[in-house]
C-alpha cells in the first residue's frame, strides 16, 4: 500500500447512541477497524448492504467527520494534520458526488452558480472566462447551455445528478468520492449516468471510489472491490477475482443475487436468514456468522483476520481455504 492516493489504516467511526430518551448509552459501531487503498487511476468499488458503513467510509474519506480511532491519509499525509492551505488543497483534489440530487443541491441557487461556485472559490477562472468554463463543463456532463439561468427543482433526477457531476469536476479533482451516485434515479437513468462517469474517468484520469450496494454496476465500474459487512471489510480483491473466484460466504451471497442475462446460466441462489445485526450489537466473534451456513464454534469466539488467501485478494473467513478449494 505503499504507493497509495488515499488511504484509511485501521479506521473506526463510531458514533454516541442511546435506546429511548432516558435508556441507557450506547455505541454505534459504523465503520470498525478498515484498512482501505485507492491506487492512482484505480476505480475502487465499495459494496454491501444498507448500513454496513459505506457512506460513512466515503465521509470519512472526504475529512467531513473525524475518524473515532485510525487514520486516514491522502498521499501518505494524516487528514488530521492537514490545515490552512494543506486543508485547502486536499478540498480541491477530492470530490464527492452525493447520493440524493434532490437534496445536494441548493434549491435558491442558478444551475450556472452551482456549478461555477467551485471556480470562484479556489480561484481557478478569471471573470471573463467564469461563464465559458462553466458552459463547458454543462457540455461535457450532456446538459443544455439554455439550462444555466434555471434552478434545480425544474430538472429531473438525472439532470440533478448530471450538475452534481459537473460542479465535482470543476477544480479539476484528482479522485472522486461517487456515494451511491445512481440508487435514488430509474433504472434507465442509472445506465446514462453509468456510462459518463466511465467515460469521465478516463477522459479526465480520475481515480475513484464508487460506493454502491448493485454489484452489477460496481463489477462495470470497478477495478477492484472491497466487500463489507457490519462495519467491516470482509473480502477486498481486484474485480474478476472477488466476482469468479470468492473467498467470503457472504460475497457468495451477494453474487448469487446478481440477475444474469443468459438464458442457458442457471446459478444457486443463495437465501441468507435473518436480517443484518445492529451495529448497536454486533454479534461476538465473526459478524457474519449467525447468518452464515458454513459457521463453526471458532466463528462465534474470534473475529477472522483480513488475510491475503491468494496474492492481492484479502479475505476474513476462518474456513474460505476449506470452503472453497
Amino acid at each position: 500500500m505503499s504507493g497509495a492516493l488515499l488511504e484509511t489504516r485501521g479506521v473506526s467511526k463510531h458514533f454516541p447512541a442511546r435506546r429511548g430518551v432516558f435508556g441507557e448509552r450506547q455505541t454505534l459501531r459504523a465503520v470498525d477497524g478498515v484498512d482501505l487503498c485507492l491506487e492512482e487511476g484505480e476505480t475502487l468499488g465499495l459494496a454491501g448492504e444498507s448500513g454496513c458503513g459505506k457512506s460513512t467510509i466515503g465521509k470519512l474519506l472526504m475529512n467531513l467527520i473525524p475518524p473515532t480511532a485510525g487514520s486516514v491519509d491522502f498521499r501518505g499525509r494524516r487528514l488530521d494534520t492537514l490545515g490552512g492551505k494543506e486543508l485547502f488543497s486536499f478540498r480541491r483534489q477530492v470530490q464527492m458526488i452525493f447520493q440524493d440530487p434532490y437534496a445536494s443541491l441548493n434549491p435558491r441557487m442558478r444551475i450556472g452558480d452551482i456549478i461555477g461556485e467551485p471556480l470562484k472559490i479556489h480561484r481557478l477562472a478569471a471573470p471573463g472566462e467564469y461563464r465559458d468554463r462553466v458552459l463547458e463543463l454543462m457540455r461535457r456532463v450532456g446538459l443544455d447551455e439554455g439550462y444555466f439561468h434555471r434552478y434545480p427543482h425544474e430538472f429531473s433526477g438525472g439532470q440533478r445528478q448530471r450538475i452534481g457531476i459537473a460542479r465535482a469536476l470543476a477544480v479539476q479533482p484528482k479522485v472522486i468520492i461517487a456515494d451511491e451516485p445512481v440508487s435514488a434515479l430509474d433504472i434507465s437513468i442509472q445506465a446514462q449516468i453509468i456510462n459518463l462517469l466511465q467515460d469521465l474517468r478516463h477522459e479526465y484520469g480520475l481515480s475513484m471510489v464508487f460506493i454502491a450496494h448493485d454489484l452489477s454496476v460496481v463489477r462495470h465500474l470497478s477495478s477492484s472491490i472491497a466487500i463489507m459487512y457490519l462495519g467491516r471489510i470482509v473480502e477486498r480483491g481486484g474485480r474478476d477475482a472477488v466476482f469468479d473466484r470468492f473467498l467470503h460466504p457472504y460475497t457468495e451471497a451477494l453474487i448469487s443475487a446478481v440477475p444474469r442475462l443468459s438464458p442457458g446460466t442457471k446459478a444457486r441462489r443463495i437465501i441468507l436468514s435473518g436480517d443484518l445485526p445492529s451495529p448497536l450489537a454486533p454479534p461476538s466473534g465473526c459478524p457474519f456468522h449467525p447468518r452464515c451456513i458454513h459457521a463453526g464454534e471458532l466463528c462465534s469466539r474470534e473475529v477472522p483476520p483480513l488475510e491475503e488467501k491468494e496474492p492481492g485478494h484479502w479475505a476474513a473467513c476462518h474456513f474460505s481455504g476449506k470452503i472453497y478449494r
